[in-house]
């Protein structure tokens, strides 16, 4: 598996390992500590035809980045998991031939300038 903050500019085609891009798209500040935090994940894998595996791991992912013990993970700075943030997973349609899905999450996270 492959995961990063940006899609590889060039993908093999068939898939043979899932590919996670997790964006970071920002937020507000909410306080002199407090930010808010939104992200968007994208789950490469599988293909059209065989969209399984996509949907699984893009459901475990999503169930990962949403469970509150991530608060309280040693150096974690989430504050709190923003339930109404979390949307999908939604399949993306792609022009490769590739199962994406795409969900967003919010947190309220801790933080200085």
């Amino acid at each position: 598996m492959t995961v990063s903050n940006k899609e590889p500019v060039s993908l093999a085609l068939p898939i043979t390992r899932p590919v996670i891009v997790i964006r970071d798209d920002s937020g507000a500040r909410l306080s002199e500590v407090t930010f808010d935090r939104s992200i968007g994940a994208s789950v490469l894998a599988g293909s059209r035809s065989n969209d399984k595996p996509a949907n699984d791991l893009a459901r475990w992912l999503y169930s990962v980045l949403q469970d509150d013990a991530i608060v309280t993970s040693d150096g974690s700075p989430i504050a709190s998991v923003e339930w109404g943030g979390f949307n999908g997973p939604y399949p993306v349609a792609d022009s490769l031939d590739v199962a994406r899905r795409y969900f967003t999450g919010q947190y309220t996270v801790v933080g200085s300038w």
